[in-house]
């Protein structure tokens, strides 16, 4: 499954989400917990920052998506991410 990379404003990716509800179960929800606190480490980001959220929501948007693996999350987030910290 190809994803295409869409940008906002700041320049951020974004990853268009279906209209459908996502359920995350324990096991998803520490896996997006440990990619997130990760990525914000790499990216020296706040928690409270507006960069940290945007983040989170690429994060989020991609594992809805279907993509499970943590470090293809990573190499696809960061690049744009360091730009901006």
């Amino acid at each position: 499954m190809s994803t295409s990379l869409y940008y906002d404003a700041a320049g951020y990716p974004v990853f268009p989400c279906g209209s459908s509800t996502k359920v995350f179960s324990p096991d998803d929800l520490n896996r997006l917990q440990h990619i997130f606190d990760d990525c914000l480490h790499e990216c020296n980001f706040s928690i409270d920052s507006q960069a940290a959220e945007s983040l989170g929501v690429a994060i989020i948007r991609l594992y809805s998506q279907g993509q499970r693996d943590g470090t293809f999350i990573k190499a696809a987030l960061l690049p744009s991410f360091k730009r901006r910290s």
